[in-house]
């Protein structure tokens, strides 16, 4: 349901070829610098989360505590809460979209939790959401692809929204790791023809064709499988 919901959006060109939609982020977060802080703020997102589900029995978060959860998670380090959250989290949003801070914490606290399977899985969701936030972060020249960007999440100026607590946190395993993952066939495969697809959307306005190529970049996880 949430994948037609998803198509559905991005099949629209009324709005042109431009930026896409447009996704809310809470842009009034400052992240909490100790750990102390840092603990009750998580406490505090939980808890509203919670106070939110018991009043309306769903859960709309229209600030986005749910995602910002795992950028604290990923800076707390400790890995049974983590694991708590993403269960808790997987089962509450089952078909949530995800943003890509969201998804890079999500895919490195599992690297974390040596389920390097999903981890890198997760790795490869987020670049197919944002292009431009893996090679930033692993200090390359990034710019701008001739693409059609379906959200405010997956323009190159989303990469300064990823905190620089997360960015501190990031150890050299970890971004070596991610330099395998990112250059590996499967994902340099992936890259090139979600690329290509999404270049053919800046400018296809049919409606069956645009519906074609946005199933194909969805079954490009597929080739994670076929190593």
């Amino acid at each position: 349901m949430r994948r037609l919901q998803v198509a559905r959006a991005c099949l629209q060109t009324c709005q042109g070829r431009g930026s896409g939609t447009h996704c809310k982020r809470d842009n009034m977060f400052v992240f909490p610098d100790t750990e102390r802080k840092l603990r009750r703020k998580i406490s505090g997102f939980k808890s509203a989360l919670a106070r939110e589900k018991n009043t309306h029995d769903f859960i709309s978060d229209g600030r986005g505590k749910r995602y910002l959860l795992f950028s604290m998670y990923f800076v707390l380090n400790e890995l049974d809460e983590s694991e708590e959250y993403l269960d808790w989290f997987s089962s509450e949003f089952p078909d949530d979209a995800g943003e890509p801070v969201q998804m890079f914490c999500w895919s490195l606290i599992l690297y974390r939790m040596n389920q390097e399977i999903k981890a890198r899985k997760k790795q490869a969701e987020t670049m197919m959401a944002n292009l431009y936030l893996i090679p930033n972060v692993l200090g390359e020249d990034v710019q701008e692809y001739d693409i059609w960007h379906s959200s405010n999440f997956a323009g190159i100026d989303y990469v300064d929204e990823l905190p620089h607590e997360v960015r501190s946190k990031i150890t050299k395993d970890e971004i070596q790791w991610l330099a395998e993952q990112y250059e590996s066939f499967e994902f340099r495969r992936i890259r090139k023809r979600f690329i290509g697809i999404y270049h053919s959307l800046k400018h296809e306005r049919a409606f069956d064709v645009r519906s074609r190529l946005i199933d194909e970049s969805h079954d490009l996880l597929n080739i994670l499988s076929q190593r």
